[in-house]
């Protein structure tokens, strides 16, 4: 593995580990024992590292929803279950959400744009399960548009719920990402989806009790 890439990756792990601003250039030159004008070189300010992380997180999530072929309800959740493995990946990015969004401008505008990115992309996975008989049909009191920014909120903030509900007098435990925007989507299933969605629940229950013994 080359030095770029190895400075990439461990500046992703303490930024994870120690937050975004306890960790300087110079930290992490020490923990790969480089000197600081080895790890200036390859990226000659904290801006151009941030920048050159978030170039790689908008390239691997790119194909995140990947519409071919037959596509089950089973798919929604199998897309949430790789974007909430992703904000663990990069859980530094999503913590520190405002002050990268506010300090780091290019980031900002890549954000922004993997996000239209996807929300175009989850607008046209919702339209195939119209097509396709899973989801109502939307209406004066359906508005998938709105559905998904709701499900892109959830998502974007997912990682602060487990910050902020620390005590248990409201949740007992952090809800999962995949749990909360898979009952999300309930509501506006057919009778047709519904019944994929029982089928899909219980064959994850029988997953889940296969491994319990």
């Amino acid at each position: 593995m080359k030095l770029k890439e190895k400075i990439l990756l461990k500046a992703v792990e303490m930024f994870n580990e120690q937050g975004l601003s306890s960790t300087s250039p110079n930290n992490i030159a020490a923990a790969l024992n480089i000197s600081s004008g080895n790890l200036t070189y390859h990226y000659k300010t904290k801006a151009i590292l941030i920048e050159a992380i978030y170039e790689r997180m908008h390239t691997a999530s790119q194909d995140f929803i990947k519409l071919e072929g037959y596509l089950t309800l089973d798919d929604f959740r199998k897309i949430m279950a790789r974007f909430r493995d992703f904000m663990v990946e990069y859980r530094f990015f999503f913590q520190d959400l405002f002050f990268i969004l506010q300090n780091y401008p290019e980031v900002g505008k890549l954000y922004e744009e993997s996000n239209l990115m996807r929300l175009k992309q989850g607008r046209a996975l919702f339209e195939y399960y119209i097509e396709t008989g899973r989801i109502i049909p939307e209406s004066d009191g359906i508005n998938y548009d709105f559905l998904l920014h709701n499900i892109w909120m959830v998502g974007a903030f997912w990682n602060l719920q487990r910050k902020i509900f620390t005590s248990g007098q409201i949740i007992e435990h952090s809800m999962d990402l995949v749990d909360m925007t898979w009952y999300m989507i309930l509501p506006y299933l057919t009778e047709k989806g519904k019944e994929e969605y029982c089928q899909i629940n219980e064959f994850l229950k029988s997953q889940s009790n296969s491994m319990a013994l």
